[in-house]
Parts: structure tokens; C-alpha cells; sequence
């Protein structure tokens, strides 16, 4: 079953994926292309997009460029792409730390026993508040 809230943070991945369409706050449709995974499979790219994240304390974080593909049932953060987009990512001790381009930490991702870094994260949904005044003067 797909769990939306948990990311594998990959090194050797080339771009974000994710699977499932609701996530997105945005699509481009005219994104086609594939993917290949190491054992050789291929997956359908079906547009690419932007995810909102909500951090710790409620501050909304963007995840741009990221892949949409359907077949796709875990979700994934490429460290490289990260790295690329001007985040500074740094391993140590079994520990992954993500800091933006001003140097503010992101995340902080303890590793597990098989070294995999899997992150939780809470998707946002994008808020529009309207105000609207009259001028009766």
C-alpha cells in the first residue's frame, strides 16, 4: 500500500518521484519521458510537478521537479537533484542532514540498519485566502 508521507532519500536517484496525483499541487502533463532502475525495469514519466510539504512548525516547504509516475508505489527524493538545487547534503555517522542554500537546516534523517534514509513528511495543501474591502468613503 502506498504511503504517501514517507520519502526515500536516494543518492543515486536522478530526479524526485512520486505516484500519486493528489500529492501534487501542480502537474505539467507535456513532462513525458521514462525512468530506468537499476534491475533494469522502466516506468512511464506523465508530467512533472511541484509538492507541498509542511514542516515541523508549519512552515510550507516546496519539492519542485519532481516526476509524476503512476506505477510508482514509493516516493523518492533525489539527493543529487537536492544538491543541484543548491541545498547543502551531508552525511555522518548514519546521520543525513539537508540544510537550504542560507545554511537553515530542512531535515535531519537518522539512517537504518540497512542504511536506507527514509524521511516523513506531512503533504500541505495550498491555502488561497481571498479578502475583499469596499470603499464606501
Amino acid at each position: 500500500e502506498r504511503d504517501d508521507s514517507l520519502w526515500y532519500l536516494n543518492s543515486g536517484a536522478t530526479n524526485h518521484m512520486l505516484g500519486c496525483r493528489d500529492a501534487f499541487i501542480d502537474v505539467d502533463k507535456a513532462i513525458r519521458g521514462t525512468v530506468q532502475f537499476g534491475d533494469g525495469s522502466k516506468v512511464v514519466i506523465e508530467g512533472s510537478g511541484t509538492v507541498l510539504f509542511e514542516g515541523k512548525t508549519g512552515e510550507h516547504l516546496l519539492l519542485t521537479r519532481v516526476y509524476y509516475i503512476p506505477r510508482l508505489t514509493t516516493n523518492i527524493i533525489s539527493l543529487s537533484q537536492l544538491d543541484e538545487g543548491g541545498c547543502d547534503v551531508h552525511t555522518k555517522h548514519g546521520v543525513l542532514r539537508i540544510r537550504d542554500d542560507k545554511g537553515q537546516l530542512i531535515t535531519r534523517v537518522q539512517g537504518s540498519a540497512n542504511w536506507l534514509y527514509l524521511l516523513r513528511v506531512k503533504i500541505g495543501r495550498p491555502l488561497c485566502l481571498a479578502a475583499r474591502a469596499s470603499d464606501n468613503s
